[in-house]
């Protein structure tokens, strides 16, 4: 089951990392920099986990925690993306930052499934003798605690939207460096309190989805690259499938650094039971 969690993990970063490459398609980024964002994300979101995990104690990441993790991107990416080569359009900013942001995002599902997993009524496909199917993995897929773990993973590359979308108007209308990053640490971190003060309902992350897919739409509208020969669709899929592949990796080497560090979480005990008959 540890190798099916990394794969379970990383499904919703492609997924998005899929939408916005597909979105960018007037002057698509190399797909090398895309995939070196995503590798900083898992890093740096590698670092977070570990270090607050040795300092207090994590359960799983999810609340203040995922204020940490969109409040460190709001606030370095801009200054990390001004001297990015291939910036070159508003858009870009959705783009990379939602690259780096899925690479945080995939860490903390492949991060907090073990322990999902563990308190499920599955838990003990965990076992190291145990040999889960597809009925395990549908089970996990439609229990209440994975289902608040995808919606909190989609909103972070929501807001990762916001955040690039706020960069890159920002930084091609002339604003000082201070002032993008301030600006994109207020949407970040305004957008992800939203949510977690509604206690995660899906209609509030259905409305940060049509606010943060209508400024990207907007945002794209304005490129300047609308008549530059496209990339063809062969070269697109071989892109494709290389990123898939580095996005598996990168997840398999998290989850068995995570292995390593703390080992699975102990899986609940069923309670004794005694017959007794007569004396």
């Amino acid at each position: 089951m540890l190798i099916y969690l990394p794969i379970v993990a990383s499904f919703l970063s492609l997924m998005m990392l899929a939408l916005v490459y597909a979105a960018d398609h007037y002057e698509r980024e190399p797909i090398e920099r895309l995939q070196s964002w995503f590798l900083l994300g898992v890093l740096v979101q590698l670092i977070l986990i570990l270090t607050c995990d040795a300092i207090v104690g994590i359960d799983l990441w999810s609340g203040r925690w995922i204020l940490l993790s969109v409040g460190v991107a709001a606030l370095v990416l801009p200054l990390l993306l001004k001297n990015e080569n291939e910036l070159d359009e508003r858009f870009d900013g959705i783009i990379y930052t939602v690259a780096c942001l899925g690479g945080a995002t995939s860490v903390i599902h492949v991060h907090n499934l073990p322990k999902i997993t563990a308190t499920s009524p599955i838990g003990s496909v965990l076992d190291s003798d145990a040999a889960p199917g597809l009925r395990d993995l549908v089970l996990l897929v439609g229990s209440p605690s994975f289902a608040a773990d995808l919606g909190q993973g989609l909103t972070i590359l929501l807001v990762a939207m916001l955040i690039g979308a706020t960069f890159g108007i920002l930084h091609f209308g002339g604003r000082s460096p201070i002032t993008i990053a301030a600006s994109c640490f207020a949407v970040g971190f305004g957008a992800t309190s939203v949510e977690l003060l509604s206690g995660g309902t899906w209609m509030v992350r259905l409305g940060l989805a049509i606010v943060a897919c209508t400024l990207a739409f907007f945002v794209k509208r304005r490129s300047v690259f609308r008549n530059r020969p496209q990339v063809t669709e062969n070269e697109v899929l071989i892109q494709g499938v290389k990123t898939v592949l580095m996005v598996l990796g990168a997840t398999l080497v998290a989850a068995a650094l995570f292995t390593a560090v703390s080992p699975v979480p102990d899986l609940p005990i069923p309670p004794v039971t005694t017959n007794s008959g007569p004396s």
